[in-house]
């Protein structure tokens, strides 16, 4: 066989190109293999293993709401969301931020965990135990609690179940429209000023000066420190009830595939 000048073109351009592919593909693999080891170091503890979800967001999904494009998940990575709790990161180098990022897209390309149970079933146990008296989804309930709309891109379902089962142990962080720069949000506290008034309920805002509290009524208060006798707060506990003993385990495991199921605009 003959081949043109054209022909024998092709056929280096083939080879070179094919000879490139395998180290290129190497470079990734090894570059996610690397990014995994700083994500098990750095960010498991909130993204979870896998980055299935817990404190803070899953990652184990193909499209990331701050993060569309490469460059904005290095810059995010790099610079954090400190109001949201997420820390700055300054000791990694930008071929480490690189890794990280790689192996965060290769996340997108694993399946979603999904939460045993019925979704269906779950919308019933919700409303059977007056949830909505507590928390908003899509507009409807009360906002005493956190808002739900998007719970179940905000948290993985072990998150959820905890929360659950054990409220005072999972107060949320970076759910709230205001920022509360990493504090844990809902945190119960009892102020008692000056003059003797007692209120309780849960912290909005805090600052060094002020405090802004919401009553179990859904009143909201905002307190000079300076005119306040006592600050209480109640860490590890939970305005919310635990519904460990209320429900049983195929009732819990809808209850977790239906807030799983509920991820806002699609």
């Amino acid at each position: 066989m003959q081949l043109g000048k054209r022909g024998v073109a092709g056929v280096v351009i083939l080879i070179a190109t094919t000879g490139l592919v395998q180290p290129l593909r190497s470079q990734a693999r090894s570059d996610v293999e690397e990014g995994r080891k700083l994500f098990a170091g750095m960010c498991v503890t909130c993204h979870g293993f896998e980055g299935k979800g817990g404190d803070a967001p899953s990652l184990n999904r193909p499209k990331l709401v701050r993060a569309p494009d490469d460059a904005a998940l290095r810059a995010l990575i790099a610079d954090g969301l400190p109001e949201r709790g997420m820390p700055r990161v300054r000791r990694l180098t930008d071929n480490e931020i690189g890794e990280l990022a790689s192996y965060v897209r290769s996340l997108g390309q694993t399946a979603a965990v999904t939460a045993p149970g019925n979704v269906q079933q779950g919308r019933e146990t919700y409303t059977k135990l007056g949830c909505q008296s507590c928390h908003i989804i899509k507009g409807e309930g009360s906002s005493l609690g956190s808002e739900l709309t998007e719970i179940g891109r905000l948290r993985g379902p072990e998150y959820l179940r905890e929360a659950v089962v054990d409220p005072g142990a999972r107060l949320p962080r970076g759910t709230l429209p205001i920022p509360a720069r990493g504090f844990s949000e809902f945190l119960p506290v009892v102020v008692v000023t000056r003059e003797g008034r007692e209120i309780r309920g849960l912290r909005i805002n805090e600052d060094s000066f002020t405090i802004q509290v919401r009553d179990t009524a859904n009143q909201l208060y905002s307190f000079r420190k300076a005119d306040l006798s006592r600050i209480e707060k109640q860490s590890g506990k939970s305005l919310m009830p635990s519904f460990s003993d209320r429900l049983s385990k195929p009732e819990l495991d809808d209850l977790i595939a239906y807030l799983s199921s509920l991820r806002g605009a699609q």
